[in-house]
């Protein structure tokens, strides 16, 4: 009898317990998530060769990280869970910094750039509710 109630507690908890899938983490670092994640690496690289102009530390953010980037974020927007990262040009950051937007599974939502020679550039189609997020200062 008591095997089958710690079976049955065990069973409890992993049914409440959201799926590695499900949870949206947070306090990692760009450059370490996508060298580990191939998910988020593709879908990075997907975004960046959708837009022509950017800056070059941008563009060659995958093969030359040239920049730092701060501990991500846990959002919940529309009650759906995202991670936002926040990256800068070492040593430039209020000069160029960009924010990005992911799914747990690593599918990039969206992306902004800011840029002083290039202004501002919006990659993918956020929302007035996503773009707030991604326009929220810091990195």
């Amino acid at each position: 009898m008591k095997r089958f109630g710690l079976a049955l507690c065990a069973l409890i908890l992993a049914v409440s317990q959201p799926s590695e899938a499900e949870e949206v983490k947070s306090g990692r670092f760009l450059h370490e998530v996508v060298a580990s994640s191939q998910a988020h690496r593709e879908s990075l690289q997907q975004m960046l060769r959708k837009t022509q102009r950017l800056p070059p530390w941008v563009r060659n953010m995958i093969t030359n990280p040239l920049y730092v980037s701060g501990a991500s974020t846990a959002v919940t927007i529309a009650e759906k869970p995202f991670e936002l990262f926040g990256a800068c040009l070492v040593r430039l950051c209020p000069q160029s910094h960009l924010r990005i937007l992911f799914t747990p599974q690593g599918k990039i939502v969206s992306m902004r750039v800011v840029d002083e020679k290039m202004g501002e550039i919006i990659m993918g189609e956020p929302d007035a509710d996503q773009l707030l997020q991604l326009s929220k200062p810091g990195i």
